[in-house]
C-alpha cells in the first residue's frame, strides 16, 4: 500500500508557533496567578515555562529532535552527492540530538551552583555557571562552522543566522539577564518569571524558524522525498 504525505514548511511553522503562543499564554496566566493571587497548585507546574520536565520542556525537546532529523535527511542527500560539507551536516544533526537530550533531561542545570559562583567571585550575570562553558562551546561552533555558513544558500543562511541568534540569545543572553536580576531581587517574583518566559520563547521560536528554513531547503534539494515503511511478519510456525 502506498500513501502520500505532503508537508508544507509554512503550515508546520504556523502550527508550531500556535503551540508556543498557547504555552506562553498558559505560563503567563500561571505566573500571574502565583505571584498576584497566590495561587500555587501543584498542577500549574505542568505548563510553567520556568520549570523543567513538563509539557513546554518536551515541546522544546521534540522540536530540537525534529531539527536533528531534518538535518539528518539533508546529510544523507549531501553524502550521496559527495558534497564537501556533508560531514558538517552530520555533526550538526548530532549537536541537535544532544541539545534535545539536554533540554529534556536538564543536564546543564547541574552547573547552576550558587556556592561555586560565590567561591569564584563571579559577577551576578554568571551565577548560572553553565553559561561560561556554554559561551565557549558557542564560540567554538561559530569558529568551526563559519565557512560552512558562508557556503549555505542565501535564504537558508538568513534563517540559520536568525534561528541561532534567537536560540543563543535566549539560552545564554536571557539566562545572564535572569541571573543578574536574581542577584537584585531573587527568583520568586513576577519580573523574574517573565524574564524566564522570554528566554524559553526565544529558544522555541529559534527552533521554529530553523525548522522552517530546513524544510524549505530539503524540499529544494529533493522535492519528492520517499519514506518507506515495511513490516515483516515472522511465521509463527516454521
Amino acid at each position: 500500500m502506498k500513501f502520500k504525505i505532503t508537508i508544507s514548511p509554512f503550515h508546520v511553522a504556523k502550527y508550531l508557533t500556535l503551540g508556543i503562543i498557547f504555552l506562553t499564554i498558559c505560563s503567563i496566566a500561571i505566573q500571574i496567578g502565583k505571584y498576584v493571587f497566590d495561587y500555587r497548585e501543584p498542577w500549574t507546574r505542568i505548563f510553567n515555562l520556568d520549570r523543567e520536565m513538563n509539557i513546554p520542556t518536551w515541546y522544546s525537546g521534540l522540536m530540537l529532535v525534529s531539527c536533528g532529523l531534518i538535518i539528518r535527511g539533508i546529510f544523507s542527500i549531501k553524502k550521496s552527492e559527495s558534497d564537501r560539507w556533508w560531514r558538517q551536516w552530520r555533526t550538526l544533526s548530532i549537536i541537535f540530538f544532544v541539545l534535545a537530550i539536554d533540554e529534556i533531561a536538564s543536564i546543564h542545570e547541574i552547573l547552576i551552583i550558587d556556592d561555586l559562583a560565590d567561591a569564584l567571585n563571579l559577577p551576578s550575570f554568571w551565577h548560572s555557571v553553565w553559561v561560561i562553558p556554554g559561551t565557549i562551546l558557542v564560540a567554538i561552533f561559530i569558529w568551526k562552522y563559519w565557512k560552512f555558513m558562508l557556503y549555505l544558500p542565501k535564504q537558508l543562511k538568513r534563517y540559520f543566522i536568525i534561528a541561532i541568534s534567537l536560540y543563543i540569545g535566549g539560552a545564554l543572553g536571557m539566562e545572564m539577564v535572569g541571573s543578574y536580576y536574581d542577584g537584585i531581587d531573587g527568583q520568586q517574583n513576577l519580573v523574574y518569571a517573565m524574564l524566564a518566559t522570554i528566554e524559553e520563547v526565544m529558544e522555541m521560536m529559534g527552533c521554529v524558524i530553523f525548522i522552517y528554513g530546513l524544510l524549505t531547503y530539503l524540499g529544494e534539494l529533493s522535492p519528492g522525498i520517499q519514506i518507506n515503511f515495511q513490516i515483516k511478519n515472522k511465521d509463527l510456525v516454521e
